[in-house]
């Protein structure tokens, strides 16, 4: 995850108490998902990623088993501290930075035949301003010809039906235990989304079964297709939109994603 109140690194990590490898399924997402990622390795110019946002790094750690050159990036030292076990196995190598800026912290590396931003980090990106100087760190860390997978929730369709929350996500906890993740959310005016993750406890066996581990209140930009279809377009780099990590077609009322293939030509 990308938090972007934070200077890389920074002690004060809003991502530190997140259950992030807990919340998701990993395995059923990366065997979901991985056929769409290998056919994007195999068409680029280069077998190479570089994971934007990188989180705990599964995504970075799968290629890297499929051979390609890993190199996961993310603002959170907690996450990429997670990370260190796909690294110490030769599963990519993980660096702290700012995805805003992210060839200050790959000067040691060539470019990149594929681009990764995956798992809604984009929104955490707030400003037309701060979206330019992504869409050029994306273009200067590829080479010719290759290819950004870029992964958000489809705003147009949360904004137009005035969605509220995300699926109750419940996974084992201890023992008898359970852990509920609930994303909340709430629109503003200025096109941006108040989004409230919160982690809940359930033991069934106690008086007061519910309590809350944590919660956080995390503003995002929701950026529509319009708005990345133009900005990726003003940089050079052709677009195609889909609305699945399988390639399918993107629909802004029924997609639950929006996922943007953007080609440096």
């Amino acid at each position: 995850m990308e938090p972007r109140e934070r200077e890389p690194g920074s002690p004060d990590d809003p991502y530190s108490r997140t259950a992030y490898r807990r919340m998701i399924a990993w395995e059923r997402r990366i065997e979901r998902e991985g056929p769409f990622l290998l056919r994007l390795l195999d068409a680029a110019p280069d077998r190479s990623v570089l994971d934007l946002g990188c989180g705990t790094g599964e995504h970075t750690a799968f290629l890297a088993r499929a051979g390609a050159r890993a190199v996961g990036l993310d603002r959170s030292e907690a996450m990429l501290t997670a990370a260190r076990d796909h690294e110490a196995r030769g599963e990519g190598r993980f660096v702290v930075g700012d995805m805003l800026a992210a060839g200050a912290y790959l000067e040691d590396e060539p470019p990149f035949g594929l681009a990764l931003c995956l798992g809604n980090v984009l929104p955490h990106v707030l400003t037309d301003a701060e979206l330019e100087r992504f869409v050029a760190a994306v273009d200067g860390a590829l080479a010719s010809g290759g290819c950004l997978l870029l992964q958000i929730l489809n705003y147009d369709r949360i904004v137009t039906q005035g969605i509220r929350a995300l699926p109750v996500n419940v996974r084992a906890g201890e023992g008898d235990d359970e852990i509920v993740f609930l994303r909340l959310m709430r629109p503003t005016q200025d096109g941006r989304i108040l989004f409230f993750p919160t982690t809940l406890t359930l033991d069934p066996a106690s008086k007061e079964p519910v309590a809350v581990e944590t919660t956080r209140r995390v503003e995002l930009r929701a950026w529509t297709a319009a708005d990345l279809e133009s900005h990726f377009r003003a940089q050079g780099m052709e677009v195609e939109l889909c609305g699945d990590m399988h390639g399918g077609p993107y629909d802004p009322a029924a997609s639950n994603d929006l996922v943007v293939l953007a080609r440096k030509p």
